[in-house]
This record gives structure tokens, sequence and C-alpha cells, in this order.
């Protein structure tokens, strides 16, 4: 499994410059590994749920993606500031702990 995480706009965005977080998850340990599929479920759920859409537009927000290739498919996560769900900040961070440009 292979996720990565691409963080758009924001103060000193430059497209051009911007690689996505990769992380494979072969390169984790068993424990780090199961923290990983169970961060994955958590946000996949979280991102089931029915949020207010109704979010007036921030500058200079930032937009986050998520992309999860596996053996069941490729899955696609995204969100953007201020309504960051938890379970999804949770993936993010664990992303950005354990990934490399």
């Amino acid at each position: 499994m292979q996720a990565e995480l691409f963080i758009e706009g924001g103060v000193g965005y430059f497209p051009g410059l911007a690689r996505p977080i990769v992380l494979q998850a072969a390169d984790l340990s068993p424990g780090e590994s199961a923290e990983f599929a169970r961060l994955i479920s958590a946000a996949r759920a979280e991102g089931g749920a029915t949020r207010p859409s109704a979010r007036k537009p921030m500058p200079d927000a930032r937009s986050y993606r998520i992309s999860i290739a596996g053996d069941d498919g490729k899955l696609e996560l995204k969100a953007a500031d201020p309504g960051v769900p938890p379970a999804f900040a949770a993936l993010m961070n664990f992303l950005k702990q354990h990934g490399h440009r």
C-alpha cells in the first residue's frame, strides 16, 4: 500500500515546487503498519459521514488530498482549512512523520 499527501494553497505555495509526501507501507514496522491501516479506516469512515457543506471560503487556506493505492483499488480523501476532520488530520500527521518527499 502506498499513500501520497498533497498540500495546496496557503502563503508561500509554489505549485511547481510542491511535491507530495509519500509513504510506502512496506517501509513501516508491523506496529506502524497496523496503525497506518487503522488511521486509513478511520479517515475513510469519517469521510462518508455527512458534514455541513456551507463553509465560508478563507483566503490563503490550504487544501489537502490523500491518495491511497492498495490491493483493493485507489482511495482519495480530501479536506481543507478550516474544517479538517480529526481522523483525516491524524492520518495526515502520520504521513508527515513517516513519509518523505
